[in-house]
């Protein structure tokens, strides 16, 4: 009795956990396929490594390239600058869509690595990803930062740096030097 209990239970296990398998790789089935509908249609004739570079250093001009390859695949379109892939969207409605209605999510950084590690946690304004903190930077940085008494207060600096600038660069020219003792960096 005990063997035939301990196999009903070893049984239903079984079966709960390969129903729950089978569960869980639909779900997952299902959204991988849902995300891939969302995605506009890549130009064909991309290499592994470059993506479509080749297309945009041929004789044509680059926007002519793209205008071709929109007539082709429609008013938007994705490629591949190297590695990164790119959204081309060619047709002033959809780009007024993306300017206006969706700006939040078009116009936001990455959250890259770099970001994080050098952008102390995002907290520099130059590494932050649209949202309400950089729009308060951002508000900061306007009113306290570049605002016209800001500048005022530092046009006397502005202005020497400029000057003693342009009066290096006249004494070379004077001088005969071109610049060529010294490596270009």
């Amino acid at each position: 009795m005990d063997v035939l209990l301990s196999h009903l239970i070893l049984n239903s296990t079984m079966i709960g956990v390969l129903t729950t398998f089978i569960f869980l790789t639909y779900c997952l089935l299902r959204r991988i396929k849902a995300s891939k509908d969302l995605q506009p249609p890549e130009a064909a004739g991309g290499w592994p490594i470059l993506g479509h570079l080749r297309f945009l250093t041929g004789p044509e001009l680059p926007h002519e390239t793209l205008g071709a390859l929109a007539d082709k695949h429609g008013p938007i379109f994705k490629i591949r600058i190297g590695v990164h892939p790119a959204v081309v969207i060619s047709s002033w409605e959809l780009a007024k869509e993306c300017f206006t209605t969706h700006d939040g999510a078009v116009l936001s950084r990455p959250k890259l690595a770099t970001g994080k590690h050098m952008g102390y946690n995002y907290a520099s304004p130059a590494f932050t990803p649209y949202g309400p903190y950089w729009r308060e930077i951002r508000k900061i940085m306007m009113l306290e930062l570049l605002s016209n008494r800001r500048l005022e207060m530092f046009n006397h600096i502005r202005e020497s740096e400029t000057a003693t600038s342009l009066k290096d660069l006249y004494t070379h020219c004077i001088m005969g030097h071109d610049g060529s003792d010294h490596q270009l960096v």
